[in-house]
């Protein structure tokens, strides 16, 4: 990272209830490699933390989305040999239609019901929705949503 502070974002995207998940293509050395997670990715130089979101989020699955509010904000590893910390800012948005298909690094993507997000994640995001009272109570929030 040559002394540089990567911000990353991630997006909690629903649909009628169903939230969506990605699962990264196979990359050599890279800490998500093959893991189901929360589309999202890396802020670019000069970009507003809303607008890659919604970039990241065109890219790696073609739907557009509305950015409603910060779920939570914190900070972690990189990769755990790593001594600086990145910046995980996690958006809720909505998508515009349930038309999702894996594009850019991801090799799936799935819809899944709020029930289920722990199960289906990989071990990382999972263990942050347990431990995160941000995350825990907003994914509660959203299993109690009725589906219209």
């Amino acid at each position: 990272m040559n002394g540089k502070f990567r911000v990353v974002v991630k997006a909690v995207t629903t649909y009628r209830g169903n939230i969506l998940i990605g699962k990264k293509q196979e990359e050599e050395g890279h800490p998500i490699s093959g893991e189901w997670h929360f589309p999202g990715g890396c802020l670019e130089r000069d970009e507003n933390p809303e607008e890659a979101i919604k970039r990241e989020i065109k890219e790696e699955t073609g739907l557009e989305v509305n950015v409603h509010h910060i779920v939570d904000v914190m900070t972690f590893p990189w990769v755990e040999e790593d001594n600086k910390n990145s910046l995980l800012i996690l958006y809720h948005c909505e998508a515009d239609s349930k038309d999702a298909k894996p594009k850019d690094d991801l090799e799936e993507v799935n819809w899944v019901e709020p029930e289920q997000i722990e199960d289906e994640l990989w071990k990382v995001e999972a263990d942050s929705i347990k431990n995160r009272e941000e995350q825990r109570k907003f994914i509660e929030k959203l299993e109690k949503i009725p589906v219209i």
